[in-house]
Parts: structure tokens; sequence; C-alpha cells
């Protein structure tokens, strides 16, 4: 899941290239581990106590036609759930929310407090008990909380005219398909929804635009294959040019990453007063990299993205995704999260322009066991950007900070490190087709059971 990786002036940095770490240090996360939690007074009921919870932190995806496995909207859901859920958010498994607290204070944050926790504990405890529905009050919105997208349909949808069915002799199929958003002015993205269209075999969705001038590299690819689009591996197969950017733009992307999506990724409005700034002339290329085993050959796709757009009267600071990444390692099978071979960095210093760093989007695979991004300043200080102690290729998204890091720049900049430890071992091989596979030697590559140590910042100059 990486666009044109590139660590050099394109992205606002000088890359240098540490490959692996020496033996993890005290930073290194730990397992999250189990909440300590204590009842509250009284027995919890399920419409005083629980449904307000879960009205506000669970049911946007338990619920009718959500991605929970089982609604939970009514007690005769819950109920016989009771242990399941106390269990599953007693050990933060579930809301999903992957970033350990007392790092950098996000928006949008899923994770329930031990307050919360505790009464989902003792109401289980108590037999689950249903109370008295006068009692229930909807919640209240979280201070952290982002306003919801509307459910009605975007300014741009970008979905392709037709099904595509992957390439059935390929295990890891990357298409892209081309769209004409038909812009006629400047416009800015604020806000995104990816719907996969079978989440079976869609193991990402990257959008891209391609600006005017590089729509006849484009026209060639297309035409060079038969059907809808082309394959294209890492990005969206045309090379990026950069320049100054004019008409108040600050810089002037032909090829830029609008927006990414990996299981697990919710929609959403970017920063307030910050989009992607799309120019008119420009294609969209939605590419999407299939995962094909035995039981999900000849299943097809039509995955959809809709883009919300500013007014154009609104003042938008222009905003881009930057990725940083260590392309060239090796873990070694049987190598596990104590192993030092197991411990992977990127680093890449800010000598250019100070920017504002909104948020981050860590990407791993299925090996992966935990993932740490900071900014460490000349003086040598750190400061932790987002620590996901405990990593699930399944709940991967954005996360956007509460307030910007502000960098530094100059030949003594911030130094920004994205730390990836994998466990490599036997017990923590995927299964394909109902067989766990042996371990093998991993590295950078673009199937789903090769490796990633990724990140991608959103920033603004």
């Amino acid at each position: 899941m990486v666009p044109d990786v590139t660590t050099n002036d394109v992205t606002i940095a000088d890359a240098t290239s540490d490959m692996q770490s020496p033996a993890p240090d005290a930073t290194t996360p730990t397992d999250v581990v189990a909440a300590d939690v204590t009842a509250p007074t009284g027995d919890p009921t399920w419409w005083r106590d629980i449904k307000p919870i879960a009205d506000q932190m669970c049911n946007n995806c338990h619920s009718a036609g959500g991605i929970g496995s089982m609604p939970l909207s009514t007690y005769e859901q819950a109920r016989p759930l009771a242990r399941v859920i106390a269990n599953q958010v007693r050990n933060r498994i579930m809301p999903p929310w992957m970033p350990r607290e007392g790092c950098r204070d996000m928006r949008d944050s899923r994770a329930l407090t031990d307050a919360e926790i505790a009464k989902f504990v003792a109401w289980e405890a108590a037999g689950a008990p249903e109370g008295n529905m006068a009692d229930y009050r909807a919640p209240m919105p979280r201070g952290n909380t982002t306003r919801p997208l509307p459910s009605t349909p975007g300014d741009i949808v970008i979905q392709p005219s037709e099904t595509y069915l992957p390439n059935q002799r390929l295990t890891d199929d990357y298409h892209c398909f081309i769209m004409d958003p038909a812009l006629t002015t400047t416009r800015d993205v604020v806000g995104v929804r990816v719907t996969p269209g079978n989440a079976r075999i869609v193991h990402h969705v990257i959008l891209f635009e391609v600006r005017e001038r590089s729509l006849a590299d484009l026209q060639r690819l297309d035409d060079a294959e038969p059907g809808p689009g082309y394959t294209c591996y890492g990005g969206a197969g045309v090379s990026p040019q950069v320049r100054p950017g004019t008409d108040g733009d600050l810089v002037d992307m032909s090829v830029q990453m609008v927006v990414g999506w990996a299981p697990g990724g919710v929609p959403g409005y970017l920063p307030v007063g910050t989009g992607i700034r799309l120019k008119p002339g420009s294609r969209l290329v939605m590419q999407v990299h299939y995962n094909i085993q035995g039981s999900t050959r000849g299943m097809n796709d039509r995955s959809r993205v809709d883009l919300f757009l500013a007014d154009p009267s609104a003042s938008t600071q222009q905003a881009f995704w930057l990725p940083q990444a260590n392309q060239s390692f090796t873990v070694p099978a049987g190598a596990g999260p104590m192993d030092p071979r197991a411990t992977v960095v990127a680093n890449f210093r800010n000598t250019q322009l100070p920017v504002r760093i909104f948020g981050v989007a860590p990407h791993m695979h299925t090996r992966g066991h935990s993932i740490r991004v900071e900014a460490i300043n000349n003086a040598g200080a750190s400061t932790c950007l987002v620590d996901v102690p405990r990593w699930d290729f399944h709940w991967q998204q954005g996360f956007f900070f509460q307030t910007p890091y502000r960098t530094t720049s100059g030949m003594m900049g911030d130094t920004f490190r994205t730390t990836c430890v994998y466990d490599n071992r036997p017990e923590n091989q995927p299964f394909v087709d109902g067989m766990q596979v042996a371990p093998r030697d991993l590295s950078w590559g673009e199937g789903t059971h090769d490796e990633m140590c990724l990140n991608f910042f959103y920033v603004s100059l």
C-alpha cells in the first residue's frame, strides 16, 4: 500500500536510510494488557448504562448492514452476548482502537474509559439486567469527535462502470481504474468515504489524482491492456513531477494521493481547514489491491469512493499525504518481537520547509507486531506521534491529532522515525485456504504475505 514512495526533495525531506536497528530499547512497545477496572456503584442496566455507550461507540459498526458481525442495537440482541462483550471490552479488543494512550492526543478515539469498561463488566456479572427504558439518555458528543459525514452520496462519486474480476492466475492483483471527475474549477477534498465492493478480496484502495500534464502517460498505460484500466504496482504507474504552485497553491504535484483505505478504515472529514486540492482537467485513478485465495477465486468487485468537497468560497489550506518507508529489510523466518532482527526503522530529517503534521497513517501487513512514529528534535528529545503496541492488520486507519505537530527545518531540523516490529514465528503465520503457512524470510513486497514498514504523514506547509 504505497504510492510511488520517495525519500528525496519530493517529500520535503532528505532520507537517511537506517535499515535495521539494534536491539529494542526502552521505547519499544509492549503488549497491551487488560484494563484494571472497578465496578461502579449499583448494578448497571442496559437502558441506563450500557445502551448509551453502545449507541455512541459500537453501533456505527454493530447494526443492520454494518461491518460488525452481530448487531447490538437492542437489548434482545445484546443480552445473549453479554459475556462476550464484557471480555472484548475488558481486553480492549473492542471497540477497535490501536494507539496507546499517553502518546499524542487523537481525535475520534474509539477507546473506552476505564469507567465505561467497568460498566460492561459489572453489567455482565449482574446477569445483564435490562432496567427501565425511561432511564435511557442519548449520549452527548465527545469533545474529541469530528462531525460525521452525511449519509448522502459525495460531491464526487468514483466507481468503475462495471464489476471487475481479478486476474485468476495471481494471488495479488493490483488494478487501476481511471475516472474523470469533470472538474471545471479547482476544488478541495475535505471528506472521504471508501466502500470496498467485496471486502473478502479487497486488501486496500488508494485514490490518486493525475493532473493534465501527465495524462498522455496515463493514456499509454490504459491503452497497453485490454479491458478497463491497467495493472499498477506501487502507485498509479505515472512518474510524479513536482513544481512550484500557482494561483495560491504551495506545490503543484502532477500525481498525488487523495485517500487510502485498508481494512478498518473509517469514513470522515479531514482536519478542519485543510484539504487535498484537485485541479480541473485531472483524472482520478483508483488502485485496488485484490488478494485472491482458493475460497475467493471467481469473486468480483466494484469498489466506490465518495469525495466531499469544501465550499468554493471557503479558505482551505492545501495539504498532502507524504510517505515514509524502509523498503530494504529482511526479517528472518522464526524471528519474534524480542529478536533485534525483527525490528526495522525508517528515518528522515526535515531539511526543507517547516510543516504542520495533522496526522499519520501507519501500515504493515499480517506479520506486523507493533509500530511507532516519533519526531526527534536536534537536542535528541523525542515526541511520540503514534504508538501502536498491538498491530492488527484488520483495523487500520489514519489517526488525526487534536493539535497539529509543528516541525522545525534546516540542517538541524526534526528527524522523523518509524519503527516497525514483526512477529515471524511459526505460530504467527497466516492461514491460506485453511492451512497455516510455514515461516519464510520477510522483505518489502506488494503481496499480502510480504511485509511493509510504511507511514503516511498528513501535512500542510
